[in-house]
C-alpha cells in the first residue's frame, strides 16, 4: 500500500541520517552546546537496511537519500550501499565532498546519485564557513566523481556578505563540468540573529543573476527545486524553503541516526522507531505505528515557522 499523510500527500521519499558526526563545522548546520549521540544510540547498518525494506515493501517508498552529519564518515557504509544495490530503489547521498574522492568508485559502481555541498571557491571563505582548509579536496572529489561517471549535482547556500559575490563564479564552475547547481536558502535552524544576518531569499538571488543572464524556466522533474536554463546553456535550480515553501507537494519523511521518524524538518516532534527494533524486531507493530504517525505530518513551514525546531541541521540530515 502507499503511505499518505493527513493532508492526502503521498510519502514516497525517505531520507536517513547515517551519523550526526561531521568532518566540517559549517556554522549554518550546528547549534550551540551540541551533544553527539553515543555509539549504542545510533541505528546499526542492519537496522537501517531493515527500515528501508519496511518502507519499500509496505509503503511503496521509491527514493532513499543518505544524509548526516557527513554520511561518508559512517563505518559500514560500503556494506550498506552494496547491500541495497539490487533494491529497485533510487539511492542517493548528500555529502560535503571531503571524502568523495575516496568513495567515488563505490558510488559510481552502485549507481548512487550524489549531491555535493559547495558554498565557495575561495579557500579563505571556505574556512570561514566550514572551519576547514580542505576546499581543494572537495573540488578534487567532485572532479574524480565526474570522471568515474557519478551522477552529481552541486548544492550552494547563498550567504549575505560571504559568498553572494561568487554566484557567477559558482555557476561557471558547475556549468564547465556539465553539472546542475542548486541554490538552497539558508534555513533558520541556528541562532536567529545569525540567520537574519546571512539569509538571502530566492528573489534577491535572482535579481543578481538576471543582471547578466535571462532565466528560462524548464520542465520540472517533480523535485523540490525549480530549474532554469541560462543563455549560455548552464542549468541552475532554486530550493527556497523559507521564501517559497513547497509543503503542499512534500513527499518526504526523515529518520535521524538515532532512529526517530521526523515528519517535517520544521517540527519539534519526532517518533521513536527503535522501540520496535530492540531488543527484538516487532515488524507488524512497526508498520502500524508508521501508518498512524505519518497522519500527524504538519501542513508545513508557514504553520510552523514561529515554532522553534527541535533539531540542529547536523542532527536532522537536511
Amino acid at each position: 500500500m502507499n503511505l499518505f499523510d493527513g493532508y492526502g500527500r503521498k510519502v514516497s521519499y525517505l531520507r536517513i541520517s547515517l551519523t550526526d558526526r561531521c568532518n566540517l563545522q559549517c556554522f549554518y548546520c550546528r547549534k550551540d552546546n551540541l551533544i553527539f549521540y553515543k555509539k549504542e544510540e545510533i541505528l546499526t547498518i542492519e537496522e537501517i537496511k531493515f527500515l528501508i525494506s519496511v518502507f519499500r515493501d509496505n509503503f511503496g517508498i521509491s527514493k532513499v537519500r543518505f544524509t548526516g552529519g557527513e554520511p561518508l564518515l559512517r563505518r559500514g557504509i560500503e556494506i550498506l550501499i552494496k547491500g541495497l544495490s539490487n533494491s529497485n530503489l533510487s539511492l542517493n547521498i548528500t555529502t560535503n565532498g571531503i571524502l568523495l574522492k575516496e568513495f567515488a568508485h563505490l558510488l559510481s559502481e552502485n549507481n548512487i546519485g550524489v549531491n555535493v555541498s559547495l558554498d565557495t571557491l575561495v579557500p579563505e571563505k571556505f574556512k570561514k564557513i566550514s572551519g576547514s582548509s580542505d576546499l581543494k579536496r572537495v573540488i578534487e572529489g567532485i572532479d574524480t566523481a565526474l570522471q568515474v561517471g557519478v551522477k552529481l549535482k552541486i548544492n550552494t547556500v547563498p550567504l549575505r556578505g560571504i559568498n553572494d559575490d561568487e554566484i557567477f563564479d559558482l555557476i561557471d564552475f558547475a556549468s564547465s563540468r556539465g553539472v546542475v547547481i542548486r541554490f538552497i536558502e539558508f534555513m533558520p535552524f541556528v541562532n536567529e540573529l545569525i540567520w537574519k544576518k546571512y539569509y538571502v531569499p530566492e528573489d534577491e538571488l535572482k535579481s543578481i543573476i538576471v543582471q547578466k543572464y535571462r532565466l528560462y524556466e524548464i520542465d520540472q522533474d517533480g523535485s523540490t527545486a525549480r530549474y532554469y536554463e541560462l543563455e549560455n546553456g548552464a542549468k541552475i535550480g532554486f530550493i527556497s524553503t523559507v521564501s517559497k515553501p513547497f509543503c503542499h507537494s512534500c513527499s518526504r519523511v526523515r529518520i535521524t541516526s538515532d532512529g526517530n521518524l521526523v515528519l517535517c524538518m520544521f517540527d519539534k516532534f519526532s517518533y521513536p522507531l527503535k522501540q520496535f527494533l530492540r531488543p527484538k524486531i516487532r515488524e507488524n507493530q512497526l508498520i502500524e505505528y508508521i501508518s498512524t504517525v505519518v497522519k500527524l505530518k504538519p501542513k508545513g513551514y508557514v504553520e510552523l515557522k514561529e515554532r522553534k525546531s527541535g533539531f540542529a541541521m547536523i542532527k536532522l540530515g537536511g
